[in-house]
C-alpha cells in the first residue's frame, strides 16, 4: 500500500504541462475509468507513467498532487487546484461528474477534444500574429527602398521635363 504524502495547501507548479500532455493523460484517465478503475487509481496510473526525474512541471508531477489531495480527502475541485491552469477542462469535468452522475469518462474525452482545439486555435492566433508582424518590417524596408529606385527618379525626370520646358 503507498503511503500518501499530504500536498502543502496553496502550493502549485509553477509551470503548467503541456497542452498536448494534459489531452494525452485525460483520454488515459477516461480509458483508465472505462476499465472500471477508480478516479484516483485512473489518475495514479496515468501518473506512474509519465513523471520526470525531478517530478515538476510535468503531467505525472502535476497528477501526483492532485492524487495525493484526493488521497487525504480533498475534494475534486481541491484537489485539481493543486494542478496546473491546463487541468481545468479535468476538474470540470470531474466536479460535473460528481454532481450529476454523469460519466466521467465521457466528460473527460470531450475535455481533451476542448484542449485540442483550444490549442489549435491558439496556434492560428499566433501564426496570424506572425504575419502581421512580418509586415511591418517589410514596410520599413521595402517602401523607403521603392520610393529611392522607382518615385524619386520618376518624380525628378518629370519635375526636370516640367521646369526645363517652362518659358
Amino acid at each position: 500500500m503507498a503511503v500518501a504524502t499530504r500536498p502543502r495547501i496553496g502550493r502549485r507548479p509553477c509551470l503548467g504541462a503541456e497542452d498536448e500532455g494534459v489531452a494525452d493523460a485525460l483520454v488515459l484517465i477516461a480509458l483508465g475509468l472505462r476499465a472500471g478503475l477508480p478516479l484516483v487509481d485512473a489518475l495514479r496510473h496515468v501518473r506512474a507513467g509519465d513523471v520526470d526525474a525531478d517530478g515538476t512541471g510535468s503531467v505525472g508531477g502535476e497528477l501526483a498532487a492532485v492524487v495525493a489531495a484526493l488521497e487525504w480527502g480533498l475534494s475534486t475541485r481541491e484537489a485539481w487546484s493543486f494542478a496546473g491552469p491546463g487541468w481545468r477542462a479535468a476538474a470540470v469535468a470531474t466536479q460535473l461528474s460528481e454532481q450529476t452522475g454523469a460519466a466521467a469518462a465521457d466528460l473527460l474525452e470531450q475535455a481533451s477534444v476542448r484542449v485540442r482545439e483550444q490549442r489549435e486555435r491558439a496556434s492560428e492566433r499566433a501564426a496570424a500574429r506572425a504575419g502581421v508582424l512580418l509586415v511591418l518590417p517589410l514596410g520599413l524596408g521595402f517602401l523607403p527602398a521603392f520610393a529611392c529606385t522607382a518615385v524619386v527618379p520618376v518624380v525628378a525626370t518629370l519635375a526636370a521635363g516640367v521646369l526645363g520646358a517652362a518659358p
